[in-house]
């Protein structure tokens, strides 16, 4: 399992500090890769968690935090909902179902930090021409699972279904699915390190996609 650590605390100079681009994408590797592959087998488990390792505090630090993520989305405020992200996230769309290794199948989306920061900027200069005018959203959730990550006292994992509504240019369309996620314990805030959104229709054709599912 990966421990998603790429920080420096030894007091050596900064790794990432010479490439051009920043944040560098150093962290997707690898173990990177081989734990989402575990995340996502394990988020589509049938299985009934009698024993989840997670008190009914965290449950609702969780499912506040799952609520923030989803309204911040409806509400466009794009650089503050990736404040709720870890520094080292990646957000997943797969194009199959169940979802594949995105090392060897086509995805819908999958960002690292540093995609995610160049789509945020795009939308946010208001000339993202996918985006004129800009997508309306309302999403629900329900069925919200919690659960400790395996091995981990920092780490939780969790799913809900969904289903978002969308307008714009005067037509409205629904999109419906299931997102797991993975969080994590970073100083005294949690943070969301994956998202994986599977939508029902996902080997099917899309529209229009380009807002934040």
């Amino acid at each position: 399992m990966s421990s998603l650590t790429t920080s420096n605390t030894s007091g050596a100079a900064d790794p990432a500090a010479g490439f051009r681009h920043q944040p560098p994408s150093l962290y997707v590797h690898p173990p990177f890769y081989d734990w989402l592959a575990e995340l996502s087998l394990d988020w589509a488990q049938p299985t009934i968690r009698d024993d989840a390792g997670i008190d009914e505090g965290q449950w609702r630090r969780i499912a506040q935090l799952l609520a923030i993520e989803a309204r911040l989305l409806d509400q466009q405020a794009f650089e503050r909902w990736l404040e709720l992200y870890a520094p080292e996230c990646a957000y997943w769309i797969p194009a199959s179902w169940p979802a594949a290794d995105p090392r060897a199948s086509i995805t819908l989306e999958f960002h690292d930090r540093r995609r995610l920061l160049d789509r945020v900027t795009r939308l946010g200069t208001g000339r993202a021409y996918s985006q004129m005018p800009a997508s309306r959203t309302a999403r629900q959730w329900s069925g919200l699972e919690a659960w400790a990550s395996p091995g981990r006292d920092d780490e939780w994992r969790a799913r809900y279904s969904f289903s978002l509504t969308e307008w714009r240019e005067g037509r409205q369309r629904r999109l419906a699915g299931w997102c797991g996620f993975a969080l994590r314990q970073l100083g005294s805030e949690l943070r969301i390190v994956v998202k994986q959104i599977n939508l029902i229709d996902c080997d099917g054709l899309q529209g229009n996609n380009s807002f934040f599912l």
